[in-house]
């Protein structure tokens, strides 16, 4: 009897730099809205909020789609 092959699924150095970057912003948005919530309703901080919501939703749809991780490269700025 042969026992099947059991693959584990390991992240990459990137991958996981990119869902810790992830939760700092979760984390940044909560203050952000709790600010908006406290009577902050600056168009800065609603922009702000906006901009890192966005950034949240593409870096998760990002992360979710396996195809996209095996071409992923961090470019130096320049």
């Amino acid at each position: 009897m042969t026992t099947p092959a059991i693959s584990t699924y390991s992240p990459t150095f990137h991958q996981r730099r990119l869902r810790s970057l992830t939760k700092s912003l979760v984390i940044e948005l909560g203050y952000l809205e709790h600010c908006l919530a406290e009577g902050g309703q600056d168009a800065y901080l609603h922009a702000a909020a906006t901009g890192i919501d966005t950034a949240i939703d593409c870096l998760n749809e990002y992360l979710a789609t396996p195809s996209t991780m095996s071409g992923l490269a961090i470019h130096p700025a320049d």
